[in-house]
Parts: C-alpha cells; structure tokens; sequence
C-alpha cells in the first residue's frame, strides 16, 4: 500500500487530479493511524519529487506546462494567477495554507517555476514542499484511523468501506462542482 501512496502522491503532484488523501485514508481505516502515518510521510515525499520535477520541467518549457495545468480539471488561467501572485507574496506559507483550501500543489510547484530565487534552490523547495504537505496527510490519516475503527465497530467494517467509497464519490462531486470540472 505505501508503492501505491508513492505513486499516487507523486502522480498527483504532476498532473492527476484525485489527491493522496484518498488510499493514506484507506491504509489507516485497513491497518490504522500508525502504519498511516508513515504513509503521510510518504505521501510528502513522493509529492515533493513530483512538484520538484514539475518546477524544473515548468521552468525549462513554461508554455507547454502552462498548458498542461489548463488540462487538469479543476484549474483555469484564473487559479493559476491567483496562486502565482500569492506563492510570490507568501512563498512556503502558501503551499500550506493551499493544502488546507482545495489548491492542487502541482499549481505552487508551476509558481515556483517562475521564482527560480524564490526558494534558493530546488532542494529548498522539495524540502518546503514535504513540509507543507505533510500536515494535512498527517491529519486525513489521524481522522481516518480514529473514525475507521469506531464506525466499523457499530456498523461493520463493510459498511464502513461503503461509506469511505461514497464519502469520496460526493467529495469531488462538491469540489469539481465548486471548481470547474
């Protein structure tokens, strides 16, 4: 389960479009918070190669990226300039409040692109990267592994598996209707 969060972080750093949340909940409702944990660590690795790689491909070919941003549902040339001017204004801080508010990470690694000072270096900003997400993969698997066991409990860990695959069904059901799908 930790390849598949690897993967899935990493792809969704880039260019997916479904966040990591969803199998770093699944692996702590299935083995609890603990092992979870480690996958948010994971999670905020691999998502930091993927941003890094994103920047340095952003930066060597910012017109095609550019593009390839406007293909990922849930972004438009309004999202990415709002996200330009508040990663220049706020820097690392507005990776983490970005991870807290809906923002793809991916659109902070494409800002960064363009600040190539802004951070120092790349190894900066894979760094500033781990440590901006890291907190809510952290807080999804704490949630799930304290909710997934109390729910299977009282209802059954089936049912639970149903409500976790509905939950997410009706998440991006909100979020792509909120931002553009």
């Amino acid at each position: 389960m930790l390849v598949l969060i690897a993967i899935w972080a990493l792809a969704e750093a880039t260019l997916f479009f479904v966040v990591a949340d969803v199998p770093i909940a699944a692996l702590s409702i299935k083995a609890g918070w603990r092992k979870a944990l480690l996958g948010a660590g994971v999670a905020a690795v691999f998502a930091g190669i993927g941003g890094t790689a994103l920047c340095i491909w952003a930066g060597d070919n910012p017109a095609r990226a550019y593009q390839w941003m406007l293909a990922v549902p849930a972004i438009d040339a309004a999202l990415i300039d709002e996200v330009d001017a508040s990663f220049e204004e706020n820097g690392m801080l507005a990776m983490v409040i970005g991870s807290f508010t809906g923002v793809p990470y991916k659109l902070y690694a494409f800002a960064a692109s363009s600040y190539p000072h802004g951070f120092g270096s790349l190894a900066l900003f894979f760094l500033a990267s781990i440590l901006a997400r890291l907190p809510r993969f952290a807080l999804v698997a704490l949630i799930a592994g304290w909710v997934g066991p109390l729910l299977a409990e009282r209802i059954g860990t089936r049912a639970v598996w149903g409500i976790f695959a509905g939950f997410w069904i009706a998440f991006y059901a909100w979020y792509w209707s909120v931002m553009g799908f």
